[in-house]
């Protein structure tokens, strides 16, 4: 049995020398996400492209809300009668009724569209570090959010923000 363990460990050992990628000389560095997301050219435009599409949204419930303010102001009113102040309370019910469901839709809408701006430029830091990792061979790249404390190691952030700014051009489809 004692045999079986030292042929297996031997064998081991000479797998891992004949091996061209040694562990002993695994380089690995460092990146902060956070940092490139909020530097990047590319969030910007994606930035500006979403205000734009979002934009007549805003202006529709906008208009929706200030007819149904000046409903409410015209319900104010104390020489309406009574049956035309009935009619104009439906109608604000009503139309609070839309409003409400417009925002909330809007409001979803809104979310899932910077959601999957977020994501895209995720993406495209996430293409730009395998891009550095490959031409520099590093071996592991971790965010910097997600360690506690490290001494003595590269960072790269500024290689990809640099990288970045290089494909100021590239602009992500929506």
């Amino acid at each position: 049995m004692k045999n079986f363990f030292k042929f297996t460990l031997l064998i081991l050992i000479f797998f891992n020398l004949t091996n061209n990628q040694a562990y002993c000389c695994t380089k690995i560095v460092v990146v902060n996400i956070a940092k490139i997301f909020d530097i990047i050219p590319q969030k910007e435009k994606i930035t500006k492209k979403l205000e734009k599409e979002l934009y007549s949204d805003f202006l529709v419930v906008k208009k929706m809300k200030k007819l149904f303010l000046s409903k409410i102001k015209r319900l104010e009113n104390k020489n309406l009668s009574k049956k035309s102040r009935e009619n104009l309370e439906k109608e604000i019910k009503y139309e609070k009724k839309i409003l409400m469901k417009k925002i909330k839709f809007y409001t979803k809408k809104n979310h899932q569209k910077q959601e999957n701006a977020r994501n895209k430029i995720l993406i495209f830091i996430h293409k730009l570090i395998n891009i550095i990792a490959e031409k520099d061979n590093y071996n592991i790249v971790l965010d910097i959010s997600s360690i506690a404390y490290i001494k003595n190691i590269k960072d790269i952030t500024n290689d990809v923000i640099n990288l970045a700014i290089q494909q100021n051009n590239i602009l992500f489809i929506l």
